[in-house]
């Protein structure tokens, strides 16, 4: 009996100094929740990590999946194993770049037309996207790369710039005065809100009314009466000449113009 008693003490000392020394993993594991790709079970075992547990249960993973808690952590009683597959895939899109208009002024072309001097053409760029997915659900999605493989070609239309000047000849349905022309030059607006330029009159609009077309026989082309100053009065007019120096040379003459309309 004491030899008996003896064993049995021994086999005692041996468990509770297992239990001191962690051997608490010679003890079954109760019911341990495990959650694969969104399927759940419940099992008990008597490994002592997860990972051993895993490997137990037959469960794969690699290097990319998420495994909650760590491979390495202690398994008690009643633990939430979750093991998320991840899957990162490369997926390749087209897109067209846009192309730009470029407005280039024309001199030669008439002021408020415009002509296409070159038609657009879009560029084309390969965009390279990561693509992850956890349990085959899409959880984000990463530019990697961009490589454009046609540059766009701007599409050009002219502006055109040209003050448009009318030329006419002395017809029957013209009329006819004899008046004092003084030349003028400078900067500002003129009385119907236009900017004066070559071919821009000054007159009495009681006498010639604005946007009367006058042709001028010294110059032999035709111009319109856009302002008037204080000093014209009746029979006079200004013209607007491109500097100075021109409206002094012309100074003041008397000379024939033509109403045209």
């Amino acid at each position: 009996m004491k030899e008996g008693k003896v064993i049995i003490a021994s086999i005692i000392g041996v468990c509770i100094m297992s239990i001191l020394l962690g051997g608490y993993w010679t003890l079954k594991k109760e019911q341990l929740n495990i959650v694969v790709k969104g399927q759940e079970q419940n099992i008990s075992t008597f490994k002592t990590t997860v990972k051993e547990l895993l490997d137990e249960a037959n469960i794969t993973y690699d290097k990319d999946d998420k495994i909650t808690p760590s491979l390495d952590t202690k398994l008690v009683d009643y633990m939430d194993i979750k093991v998320t597959e991840v899957k990162k895939l490369t997926q390749k899109e087209y897109e067209n770049i846009p192309f730009e208009v470029k407005l280039v002024e024309d001199k030669n072309l008439e002021k408020g037309k415009t002509k296409i001097e070159k038609e657009g053409k879009e560029g084309k760029k390969e965009a390279v996207y990561e693509l992850t997915y956890n349990d085959g659900k899409l959880v984000d999605k990463k530019l990697v790369k961009e490589v454009i493989s046609q540059e766009p070609t701007d599409k050009v239309v002219k502006k055109g710039i040209k003050e448009e000047i009318i030329v006419a000849s002395r017809g029957a349905n013209s009329r006819h005065m004899k008046v004092v022309a003084t030349a003028y030059a400078g900067d500002g607006i003129t009385s119907t809100g236009t900017r004066p330029k070559w071919g821009t009159i000054a007159v009495d609009p009681r006498v010639i009314p604005y946007g009367s077309k006058v042709y001028i026989p010294q110059f032999g082309m035709t111009f319109t009466a856009e302002d008037c100053g204080g000093a014209i009065k009746g029979n006079k007019i200004d013209i607007f000449m491109g500097s100075k120096s021109q409206a002094y040379s012309w100074g003041r003459r008397t000379i024939d113009i033509y109403l045209t309309k």
